[in-house]
């Protein structure tokens, strides 16, 4: 997290806006003591690095009866379908 004076922020408004828009978290200052800090809102990131994503999704689980509906659905395999 970045800590932006409040001569910064004003001067700077588009382009540390910029920032917060692609991910940043910022705290604005005022004398040196934070004062209010800007997030982007709760929106979906547009790109993702793989670490990320198996972060996010390495806490979330799948419908447990789904493997079973598409063994019966599917129960042949498709490795030796050329891709």
């Amino acid at each position: 997290m970045s800590e932006i004076a409040s001569r910064e922020l004003r001067n700077n408004t588009r382009s540390l806006l910029k920032r917060v828009a692609g991910g940043e978290d910022v705290v604005i200052t005022v004398d040196g003591q934070p004062v209010a800090a800007l997030r982007p809102l709760n929106q979906r990131p547009r790109w993702m690095n793989g670490a990320d994503f198996a972060r996010r999704l390495a806490h979330r689980q799948a419908d447990p009866g789904l493997r079973a509906e598409l063994q019966v659905l599917s129960p042949d395999m498709t490795d030796d379908l050329p891709l």
